[in-house]
Formats: C-alpha cells, structure tokens, sequence
C-alpha cells in the first residue's frame, strides 16, 4: 500500500493536502518539529508517469477491438485513467534531511 512521506527528523506523516502543496517545491519545513527539509521523488513520479501511460495505450488499443466502441468511450477512460494517476502522484513525493551547506573557507585552496 503506498504511504504518505514522513519528516526525515521527527517521524510525523504528512497530510494528503500538504504533500500536494510541496510537491513541486525543492525544501519545505516540517510544521510539527519547524526543521528544513529537502524534497524528492522525481524517478518515482517517471515511473509511475511510464507505467500508467503503458496502460492506457493497452487499455486503449483492447477496447479498440470492441466493434461498438466509440471514441467517445475511449476519451472518457483515457481521462479517468490520467485522474487516477494524479491522485497517486503525492504517494512518490520523498522528503529528505536537508544537505549542511558549505562554508567558503572549508577546503577551497584558497589562502586568507
């Protein structure tokens, strides 16, 4: 069953809502424990982009073969298919513990 994601510091599960709020962001904050984060998942959402567009095009073409079949239901099972997919969208969204940034003086080689 796919989870929501956890803050990488104090455990709390994200709400759907806040999740979709982050997920085109590249840091958020945790809003229980305040601490920055950094926010991934990219190869997860191309995946599931690749996999469900293989299904529609196979889902498409079987109901092709159906003499009845109209394009109008082929519209209307490619939408509910695409709606589908955008809701499981914030289920690939991973948030990691933001990276220490570095300093100018820690080993540049350059003399002060």
């Amino acid at each position: 069953m796919p989870k929501l994601p956890l803050c990488p510091y104090c455990g709390a599960r994200f709400l759907y809502s806040e999740v979709r709020r982050s997920q085109n962001k590249k840091t958020g904050t945790c809003p229980h424990c305040e601490k920055p984060f950094c926010v991934g998942g990219g190869a997860r959402r191309m995946i599931l982009y690749a996999v469900s567009t293989l299904l529609l095009v196979g889902l498409n073409l079987s109901l092709l073969k159906i003499p009845s079949m109209n394009l109008t239901y082929l519209l209307a099972a490619t939408v509910l298919g695409v709606a589908a997919v955008r809701l499981l969208v914030p289920y690939t969204v991973r948030f990691f513990p933001e990276r220490p940034a570095r300093s100018d003086s820690a080993g540049n080689g350059k003399n002060s």
